[in-house]
């Protein structure tokens, strides 16, 4: 696993006994909901300061849907209260970005390792099972 954010991911082990971003979601109450939106295939928006995760319904029967709510869970846990300034700022944005990607391809490795009691020996098991795309590669 990536160190970068191995203390947050644990802690959230520790806390919701499952690396499975929508389980976490769930617990934390969350709310996620499908929404016809293109690209971005997720957002994060906020209601009376509680975030809500919107993922694109195109993804809703797809194994992409864990790795993209992966993503927009790191939001939500390392980017809280930033969603202003982040929308109007691209140097803080591609930052934020780059995080949350480290932290969604982290998490969905534990989570690979929790469903198949094994690290994925190879690149393409995490696209299979979680939708993690080829570009995430270059995090490794």
């Amino acid at each position: 696993m990536l160190l970068e954010y191995s203390n947050l991911i644990n802690e959230l082990w520790s806390k919701y006994k499952t690396y499975n971003p929508f389980t976490i979601c769930n617990q934390k109450e969350i709310p996620i909901e499908y929404k016809g939106i293109g690209k971005p295939k997720g957002d994060t928006v906020y209601l009376f300061d509680k975030p809500i995760i919107l993922l694109s319904d195109s993804i809703s029967e797809s194994s992409e849907r864990y790795f993209v709510c992966a993503h927009e869970l790191a939001h939500v846990e390392l980017h809280d209260g930033l969603q202003s300034y982040y929308t109007q700022n691209h140097t803080t944005c591609a930052k934020t970005e780059h995080e949350a990607n480290l932290f969604a391809l982290n998490l969905c490795e534990k989570f690979y390792e929790e469903e198949n009691g094994k690290s994925p020996e190879y690149f393409d098991e995490l696209y299979k099972q979680f939708g993690v795309s080829e570009d995430m590669m270059e995090y490794l």
